[in-house]
This record gives C-alpha cells, structure tokens and sequence, in this order.
C-alpha cells in the first residue's frame, strides 16, 4: 500500500466500494424476483438468471423490461446513498470525467445527475457481473438456445 496521498484515487475508491455494494444489493433484488418472461418451460428460475442469460447469449424482445428493472433498482437504491457516495459516483461517469476536465471558471456549480450514475453502474458493474454470472439453469438455457440456432 503507498502511502502517496491522492484525492483522485481516494474519490475513485470509493466509488468503487459503493459500486460493489450496490451491485451486491441489485443481484440479491433480480434473484428474489420470479418473473422470468422466456417461457414456462424455461430453465431460468429468476430474474437474475434470465437478465445474465440475455447479457451472454442475445437479448430477448422483452430486453427494455430488464433493463427497466435494472435501472429502477439502481436508481432506488442511488437514492439512499449519502452525498458524498453520490458525488463519488457521478465523478466516475462520463459526465463526471468530463465536467473535471473544464476549467474551474466555466464549470457548472453542481452537475451531479442520478441519471448518469445509474447508466454507469448498469454498464459499468451490473451488466458486467451478469456476463461473467453462471449457475446451472443460466447454463442449460444458453445450451438449448445454442442448439435452436
């Protein structure tokens, strides 16, 4: 560990850590929730499994309703952070990025948007988690769709 003080990766880390927490919190959420729309005879039991299937093999008709839930989740619980998470996050955004990189002078006072945190923790963390997420049932349904094709 340094011991080289620095504002940018002390803001970087924790967003990072809320990020994680976050994404902890929508999986448990997406897990709970049973409604899966591939089908009775689907293999996928949750919400969860049928979003991480949609992200590693293709996505269905029914994509925007994930992504919607996904979202929602997300922007419910970036709600609750305090402000100081809140700021953290925003900075990690693009928005974020590029509002640090204006002049002081031209900058606006306070940009920070819920809407770009919850686009950059849905790509950024969520929808990453659900690529590399696997079970048996996320498992036996890419095989099947696999051999349909």
């Amino acid at each position: 560990m340094s011991d080289h003080l620095s504002e940018p990766a002390i803001v970087s880390a924790v967003a990072h850590e809320a990020s994680r927490r976050i994404t902890r919190k929508v999986i448990a959420d997406l897990q709970r929730m049973k409604i899966v729309l591939s089908g009775d005879d689907s293999e996928l039991k949750t919400t969860w499994d049928e979003l991480c299937a949609q992200v590693q093999y293709e996505e269905s008709f029914h994509w925007d309703v994930y992504d919607e839930t996904v979202r929602a989740t997300i922007g419910g619980l970036v709600d609750e952070l305090p402000k100081h998470e809140r700021e953290a996050l925003w900075l990690q955004t693009d928005a974020g990025h590029d509002w640090d990189c204006e002049e002081p002078q031209d900058r606006e006072r306070y940009p920070v948007c819920n809407d770009d945190i919850v686009d950059y923790l849905a790509h950024e963390y969520v929808y990453r988690e659900a690529g590399r997420w696997s079970n048996k049932h996320i498992r036996a349904f890419i095989e099947r769709s696999e051999m349909r094709d």
